[in-house]
Order: structure tokens, then C-alpha cells, then sequence
């Protein structure tokens, strides 16, 4: 049984979406500079886990809503894990972030309790707004500026990172509205705010659609904020992938949903981080 609930452990904190974040986490961390290996392991580790203690606190906090909601009557929070198991991998998770923060620097570690309160704070933002797509996106993002910190023990005060910050909140907030349409009926009964609950479906898509021109661009600044013409391309091969998954999209196929929402937000990630350690090359 125990082996069971470890395995489905993966599935419960949505380990697969780490891989939309963790590139531009890298890229924060090698605006800093180049990091040892160390140095390397504790900042993915403090991002997965600062990534499972957010999704944790989201099922630990959302639990009366999925027993209730058809399409996760399969999913861990259900089926498998009690709350108190779940209050359980919560606090495991917020452990091992802090350890990792500690290990890191100081300021790292003095920063980790906000980040934990940001992650606890966030799964309540859905009750009182649609616009949870963004606050989410930033929150996610201030990765960014921990994997800079991680590395550096200070601050960031380098512009081009908080270009890549917003680009990130944006890129993010699109995302998770593609990802809203799959729960829009259930997330309408229950009073839980999201665009596609409060404006339908193809607003909602012309909003994401939107989110992801505004998130392009961005990325285009930050290129060129690094006068960097490899990471300018990519961001524009960036646009190219984000609006072909727009024009693929159909929002009446579930399956259309799960690969827009996962398939192309990955491309874009590895297109990005591939032309940014091109540009890092050439310093």
C-alpha cells in the first residue's frame, strides 16, 4: 500500500509540469553565474519541492472540491491519499525546500518562508478571482529570481531578468486558462473563479491567446535587453509554437486540451533555455 501511494506520488503534485519552469529557472541561475554542482542539484531541488508543497497545499485545500468534481474522482487526492497524508507531504515538502534554501545562502533561506506563504496563500486566490491565472504565473516565476539568488546570495537588480519574469507570469497564466477549460462546468457550480468559469470558453482562449503574444514579447525584450540575437530568434520561434498550438487547439477534445496545455508549453521552454545557453556560449 505504501509503495502504491509512493508511486502515485508523481501524479498528485503534477511532476511533468516542473519541466515548463525549470528552464527559465536555469536561466535565472546562469544569469548569476555559472553554478557548481551543488549548487546546481539543491536549486532543482528546491524548485521541485517548492513546486510539490504548492500543488500539495492546492489538493490539501481544494479536497472538498475534487470529491466532488467528476473528472478528478481518479486523481490522488481522491483516491489514494487522506488529508492527513496529504498535511503530511505538504510539511515534507516545505522541509526539504528550506533545507535546500539553507544550503544554498542565507538570503536564500530568509527568503523561503515568504515563498512558502505565497504557496499557501495561492490555492485560495480561485475563490475570489478569475484573475488567479496571473497571480499564479508570478508566483510560479519568482522561481527565477531563486534560482539568481541561489547562485549569486543577493538580490537581482539585472534588468533583463524581470523581463523574463513577466514574460514567464504571462506564459504561465495562458497556460493555466487552457488548462481551466477542462473544469469549467464543475469550477462554475462550485463558485470557483477561472476565465473560462466567467467569461466562457472562446473569451477565455482569446485571453490566453492574448497572455501568450504578451508573454512573446517579453522574451523578445529580454533578448534584447541581453543584445542577444540567438534568444531573440528563439523567443520568436516561441511565438511560432505558441501560436500554432492556438490554431490547433480544440477546445470541445479534452485529449486537444491536454496537448496544447503540455506538448507545445515544453517547446517553448526547451526552445528558450537552448537559445539562451547559445548566447551564453558566445560571452
Amino acid at each position: 500500500m505504501a509503495g502504491a501511494k509512493i508511486i502515485q506520488l508523481p501524479e498528485l503534485i503534477k511532476l511533468e509540469y516542473s519541466l515548463f519552469v525549470l528552464p527559465f529557472v536555469y536561466i535565472g541561475m546562469l544569469l548569476a553565474g555559472i553554478p557548481t554542482l551543488f549548487q546546481f542539484i539543491l536549486i532543482t531541488v528546491a524548485l521541485l519541492c517548492a513546486r510539490g508543497a504548492a500543488f500539495s497545499a492546492n489538493r490539501l485545500f481544494g479536497w472538498r472540491y475534487d470529491i466532488r468534481n467528476p473528472k478528478k474522482k481518479e486523481s490522488p487526492s481522491v483516491k489514494t491519499y487522506s488529508r492527513i497524508e496529504m498535511a503530511v507531504i505538504l510539511v515534507a515538502f516545505m522541509s526539504i525546500f528550506m533545507a535546500s534554501a539553507y544550503m544554498l545562502n542565507a538570503l536564500a533561506f530568509a527568503l523561503s518562508p515568504l515563498v512558502i506563504l505565497l504557496a499557501l496563500i495561492e490555492p485560495h486566490m480561485k475563490r475570489y478571482t478569475e484573475h488567479r491565472h496571473l497571480s499564479m504565473g508570478l508566483i510560479i516565476g519568482l522561481g527565477i529570481l531563486g534560482g539568481y539568488i541561489g547562485i549569486a546570495g543577493r538580490f537581482p537588480f539585472v534588468l533583463p531578468i524581470y523581463a523574463l519574469l513577466a514574460g514567464y507570469t504571462f506564459f504561465s497564466a495562458a497556460n493555466d486558462i487552457i488548462y481551466a477549460v477542462n473544469h469549467m462546468e464543475f469550477d462554475k457550480s462550485a463558485g470557483l473563479k477561472t476565465y473560462p468559469a466567467e467569461y466562457g470558453v472562446k473569451k477565455a482562449l482569446n485571453a490566453s491567446r492574448f497572455f501568450h503574444i504578451i508573454a512573446a514579447a517579453f522574451f523578445v525584450v529580454f533578448g534584447i535587453l541581453l543584445n542577444s540575437i540567438a534568444v531573440v530568434a528563439g523567443a520568436v520561434v516561441a511565438f511560432a509554437i505558441l501560436m500554432m498550438e492556438h490554431r490547433k487547439l480544440d477546445y470541445r477534445d479534452e485529449n486537444s486540451l491536454k496537448i496544447s496545455f503540455f506538448n507545445y508549453n515544453v517547446a517553448v521552454s526547451a526552445v528558450l533555455i537552448l537559445s539562451f545557453a547559445l548566447f551564453a556560449l558566445q560571452v
